[in-house]
């Protein structure tokens, strides 16, 4: 579980330099829906282009093996997916790695990246897009480029992955002038901003 007590310090050390608090975090239930419905539109707009240059995007896989490779490749890059994460945060944390924690939420056997340190807004919001970009957007395209279903499904289920990641992209977007705290144990985070 993620140190709630250097989040604490850190809330207390933010409120004593004159920072006002927002708390922006969302349940379970209601970023499951929210990110489906900020999937979509990317999701139509590759499926539409797919079709257009092959026809057949919902085509069943060749073999077994193939809809087999899809599920564990799948699997795998839920951990790469936080990987990307925590790397691209590490990359412009003032103590780099050493404010990157990785876990499992055990309860919905769920892992995930949590970020200590305050970032700005531009820093914080392309650690959260970038496995959205790179998994998402980067195997939708190559599937297409290169006529490849799998890795074009590849990419429908790492966009499908960031729905969350978009979601908090949408909630980020009246804290461009704030310093952005992931929060510790819910899904969201927490912006100061004088």
């Amino acid at each position: 579980m993620v140190d709630d007590k250097y989040f604490e310090d850190m809330k207390q050390k933010m409120l004593l330099e004159g920072y006002e608090e927002h708390i922006e975090t969302i349940s379970v239930k209601k970023a499951n829906y929210l990110s489906i419905l900020y999937c979509a539109p990317f999701m139509l707009i590759f499926f539409s282009l797919y079709q257009m240059k092959y026809g057949g995007v919902l085509a069943i896989f060749d073999s077994i093996s193939q809809m087999i490779i899809l599920i564990i490749s799948s699997f795998l890059l839920i951990v790469i997916h936080e990987a990307i994460h925590g790397l691209t945060w590490g990359l412009v944390c003032e103590n780099g790695m050493k404010s990157i924690k990785f876990g499992v939420f055990w309860s919905s056997l769920t892992p995930y990246c949590h970020c200590k340190e305050p970032l700005t807004f531009n820093k914080y919001l392309i650690g959260a897009l970038m496995p959205f970009i790179i998994l998402g957007i980067g195997f939708a395209v190559f599937g297409i480029v290169y006529g490849s279903l799998l890795v074009f499904w590849l990419g429908m289920v790492n966009i499908l992955g960031a729905g969350g990641d978009l979601m908090i992209a949408m909630m980020l977007r009246n804290y461009r002038k704030a310093m952005i705290i992931d929060h510790p144990s819910q899904i969201g985070f927490v912006a100061y901003q004088k």
